[in-house]
């Protein structure tokens, strides 16, 4: 099996701990490991470090090979410009395609997941990776649901449809249709029929299979990626990549070729996911382990008198922080930025930070 792990992202909504030189990916939020590390360290029992490739952008290349010494130089590939998990995907499969045949497997099974979420069971996740490559093998673009366990309202969903052939204790579903992010009562109801599962954005096929798909619903990249991939390995790769990326459009996965295939199957799964998409999805991880019994999240010196249901992080070496009567709040420290907000506001903190670049203060970010 082959692995790729994309590493793209800004995660603008963890601001300011998350910035443009150091976006989540690269930090270690909940844990003493960075995100991207935690990732390639629950990939490398289901597969070799030279079977995994990363996809990032210029500006984080050298932090990525700093943390991931492990993956050879030629398998941390960069995008000359974000386009998309499309296209990024894509220009993955195409070296991929390259090191299976070097190694005498033109059809490999490949997963694509992403540096900055988080998975608590670690061992689960292996297997249902295990399982989704042997429904891969008939033919589809297997995706990863997770189970629900709230009417987010951050997440998209899948809703699914008759059981496939698959391993008894681990069911596989026909995909009936992808859900954008719904509403809290739309939500609600998706949870009450028990068919739907949160998006996880996490894919396995074979590399047949996906290519096919690539060339059905996304025909220009399709060429575009096969001009790359024929260049590989020659004088001339570098510059046509950049040459023929200047074209390529911006697209989705999801969009591009899941919503359009008709060969999707999603496996519903329980391995501790999460996006790691917000302020209060930190809470909610680092409660367990960082707690201090009031209900409080801290990372770094706290002292809080009357404070209840908040998440305190402080980065700053020798510093504490105190609080008095506060309830449900975000308070996030890094030196040169404070942000306190309230918890039930948290995803507007992706407002603040398009409010600073509008404002020309990009010090902040």
């Amino acid at each position: 099996m082959y692995g790729i792990i994309m590493a793209g992202g800004g995660g603008s909504r963890l601001w300011p701990r998350s910035r443009g030189n150091t976006p989540k990916q690269l930090l270690a939020l909940v844990s003493d490991r960075s995100l991207i590390r935690e990732t390639l360290d629950r990939l490398l029992p289901l597969m070799p470090a030279e079977r995994i490739v990363v996809v990032t952008g210029a500006a984080h290349a050298a932090a990525v090979r700093e943390q991931l010494p492990e993956l050879p130089a030629g398998n941390i590939l960069v995008e000359p410009v974000a386009r998309g998990t499309g296209p990024a995907i894509g220009l993955a499969l195409v070296h991929i395609a390259r090191l299976a045949a070097a190694a005498g497997d033109p059809d490999p099974v490949i997963g694509s997941f992403h540096a900055d979420h988080v998975v608590t069971n670690p061992a689960e996740f292996q297997a249902v990776v295990r399982d989704a490559a042997v429904v891969a093998k008939g033919g589809y673009i297997v995706t990863l649901g997770i189970t629900p366990r709230s009417p987010h309202t951050g997440y998209g969903y899948i809703e699914r449809a008759g059981e496939l052939p698959s391993r008894p204790d681990r069911p596989a579903y026909a995909v009936a249709r992808f859900v954008e992010k719904p509403t809290r009562a739309t939500a609600e109801g998706y949870l009450q029929t028990g068919c739907y599962s949160w998006n996880s954005g996490m894919f396995v096929w074979q590399l047949t299979t996906i290519l096919d798909e690539f060339a059905q619903h996304q025909p220009d990249l399709h060429h575009q990626l096969a001009e790359i991939g024929a260049a590989l390995g020659t004088p001339e790769a570098a510059a046509t990549l950049t040459r023929v990326w200047a074209g390529v459009e911006s697209v989705t996965i999801d969009v591009g070729i899941a919503e359009k295939s008709g060969h999707l199957a999603v496996i519903p799964a329980d391995f501790g996911w999460s996006d790691v998409g917000d302020w209060a999805a930190v809470t909610d991880l680092l409660a367990a382990s960082a707690g201090d019994g009031a209900g409080n999240a801290v990372v770094g010196r706290h002292l809080g008198l009357d404070t209840h249901g908040s998440l305190v992080y402080n980065v700053v070496p020798g510093k504490l922080i105190a609080t008095i009567g506060l309830d449900n709040l975000v308070i996030i420290d890094t030196g040169d930025v404070l942000l306190i907000c309230d918890k039930t506001r948290n995803q507007d903190v992706k407002k603040i930070v398009e409010a600073l670049r509008a404002q020309g203060l990009g010090q902040y970010l």
